[in-house]
Formats: structure tokens, C-alpha cells, sequence
């Protein structure tokens, strides 16, 4: 059995999925830890929150629907189909799980109602082309932070993708809470606070490596 992390009721093994170079396929095991069965849509976007099975994206999950028993696990494939993307810097896609529980086969009693809840799930997928300068998990020494109203002006210049979960901005006694965001390569990002930020002030902020876990730094604002 697999190391899990909670996805509601379905779970994954991991909270992302990489693809290194020239690989074309990558899997991501999936267990139901509901006690009834589920049916699970499957299907890949740019991370729209409003799209649909419909999206259009260079990666395919197989199968795209499928049901899992209490207790089942299974292996979802994931199918690049070698569409030309950035060679200097990493891609980013979404992969969406829909997860849909059964109907009950009774109806609801007089006077009363009954809600279905579907819940739908989403991971970061990763394209990273070989030959990119240095490596992911050094893109976070590279990143600069300067004061930007009441917040903070991220950049990234490297060609990773830099995944910020927490962050606070520590003024002498006055500490700050930001809002965290996902700085793309070569970008900046604004991480908005509720006080004005002098430079000088400390960035201490939480960032998530290739297997999802939290790693700390601290970045001084100019």
C-alpha cells in the first residue's frame, strides 16, 4: 500500500505529478477510503476553475471515468502527448478528479430532503525539460523580494515553478500574513498583506518541494 495524502474521500499517493525530460507517461495511484463506491472523472486543464472534462491540454488520463469499490485502489495513467511546449522552463498543468457518490436507491421520506455532494479535486502537473540551469529545489535562493504597498513583490527568476503554501512578513514586533501564490518562472507575483512594508523587513514564507512537503526560508526585503 501506498503513502498516502487526503484528497477527500479519494485519496493519491503524492500532490503533484512530474515529468522529467523526455518522459511520456507517469502514473498516480488513487484509493476510494469512502465505504460506499464511486465514480471518478478524470481529465486535465490550465487550471481554469470553470472548465470542464472538454478542456483541451497535452496530457491525457486513462481511463477518463471509472469507479472505484470501498477500499479499492487503482493506477491512473497519464498520457503526454508530445506537443511542443517551452524547452527553457517548466510547464504547468491540472489534473481534476470528480468525484460523484452513488444515488441512494430510496427516495427521500415525507418532509424531507436530501443533498448529493460531488467533490472535485485538482493536482499540479509539471512538465520539466532537461537542460534547465541549476534545479527546483535551489530556485527558492534565487528568489528576490521587495516592498509593494501593503504586500510583498515576489521574483522568480528561474525556470521553476516556485509553489509558496504559507507566508508572513515580520516587522519588529508586527507580523504581517500574506496571501501565498504560485510564482511561475521568470514572473512576479504580489503576495498581499494588510500593512505597509518597510524594506528591511524579514519574508519568512513556506514552500512546497517536488514530493508536496513543506520547506521553510526566509528572505529579506529590499
Amino acid at each position: 500500500m501506498v503513502s498516502l495524502s487526503a484528497l477527500a474521500g479519494v485519496t493519491a499517493e503524492r500532490t503533484r505529478v512530474i515529468f522529467q525530460g523526455s518522459q511520456r507517461e507517469a502514473s498516480l495511484a488513487l484509493v476510494n477510503q469512502n465505504t460506499y463506491p464511486v465514480v471518478v472523472q478524470a481529465w486535465i486543464d490550465d487550471g481554469e476553475l470553470e472548465s470542464s472534462p472538454d478542456a483541451v491540454a497535452p496530457i491525457l488520463p486513462l481511463p477518463p471515468v471509472f469507479r472505484l469499490e470501498p477500499g479499492q485502489q487503482r493506477s491512473l495513467r497519464l498520457l503526454y502527448s508530445g506537443e511542443a511546449l517551452a524547452p527553457d522552463r517548466e510547464s504547468m498543468y491540472w489534473l481534476n478528479l470528480y468525484e460523484i457518490p452513488p444515488q441512494p436507491r430510496e427516495g427521500p421520506g415525507e418532509g424531507e430532503t436530501r443533498l448529493t455532494i460531488t467533490l472535485r479535486m485538482q493536482m499540479k502537473v509539471i512538465m520539466r525539460p532537461d537542460g534547465l540551469a541549476g534545479s527546483a529545489g535551489d530556485a527558492v535562493r534565487h528568489l528576490k523580494a521587495t516592498t509593494a504597498g501593503r504586500g510583498v513583490m515576489m521574483t522568480n527568476p528561474s525556470p521553476y515553478f516556485v509553489s509558496v503554501s504559507s507566508a508572513e512578513a515580520r516587522q519588529g514586533q508586527v507580523v504581517v500574513a500574506l496571501r501565498p501564490d504560485t510564482l511561475p518562472p521568470f514572473s512576479r507575483r504580489v503576495l498581499e498583506g494588510s500593512e505597509v512594508l518597510a524594506p528591511g523587513a524579514e519574508l519568512h514564507f513556506a514552500w512546497l518541494d517536488d514530493d508536496g512537503n513543506a520547506q521553510q526560508a526566509v528572505v529579506v526585503l529590499h
